[in-house]
């Protein structure tokens, strides 16, 4: 067996690895060396296609393995507020509330998260008045029962976003930081449960601040 041979069987292998791999960051790594075998295997064997093309490859997973421990470490060290929901916007329908009108009720299933743009929404049960910027719904999409936490009507005319579940659920799972974006909005929700809450929330606080279920 040639030395050609061997890396051929060798990337092969690597190619092989990569359907068992579930994380990015691994897939990158066993990728990039599959390219480097790739390329030693079709430089010895004088294959140009595939040496072209696993040549232009490399770099590629190499940008990509950066960006992903960029995003790691930029995602351990911010704060929610810096997380990307502009991201999910250009994916989100429009959606328009007159003044006393329901956005949902506490027990209905959740389908939807939602977006203020404009207006402010009234949680009934808590008590709080959410306005420009707030996120609404998240609570109940990632709940087991799927039911609303709470109610949401109106309080004046509102413009809103409104994304359904599934397509949320693939920006979570392509999104890391927005993953954990959310999950820190979830968690303040619920911390500010547990404590007695002003009939309006400062503007001065941040988004996350201002998520509702």
């Amino acid at each position: 067996m040639t030395i050609g041979e061997i890396a051929g069987y060798l990337a092969s292998v690597l190619v092989f690895a990569t359907f068992y791999v579930r994380t990015m960051m691994p897939l990158r790594i066993i990728a990039i060396f599959s390219n480097v075998a790739f390329i030693s295997y079709a430089a010895l064997e004088g294959l140009v296609p595939v040496l072209l093309l696993h040549a232009f490859l490399l770099p590629v997973n190499i940008s990509r393995l950066y960006e992903i421990k960029k995003l790691i470490e930029s995602t351990r060290s911010s704060d929610a507020k810096d997380a990307p929901i502009d991201a999910i916007i250009p994916f989100m329908k429009q959606q328009h509330l007159k003044r006393g009108e329901m956005l949902f009720s506490k027990g209905d299933f959740a389908s939807h998260m939602f977006y203020v743009v404009k207006g402010e929404v009234e949680l009934v049960e808590i008590g709080r008045n959410v306005s420009d910027g707030a996120i609404i719904g998240e609570i109940g999409l990632f709940s087991p029962t799927r039911e609303r936490t709470a109610s949401a009507r109106a309080a004046t005319d509102c413009e809103l976003l409104t994304i359904d579940d599934a397509t949320l659920y693939q920006a979570y799972y392509q999104n890391p930081q927005l993953g954990f974006y959310l999950i820190r909005l979830i968690a303040r929700r619920f911390a500010e449960l547990q404590s007695p809450a002003p009939a309006q929330i400062d503007q001065s606080d941040d988004r996350a601040t201002r998520s509702a279920s």
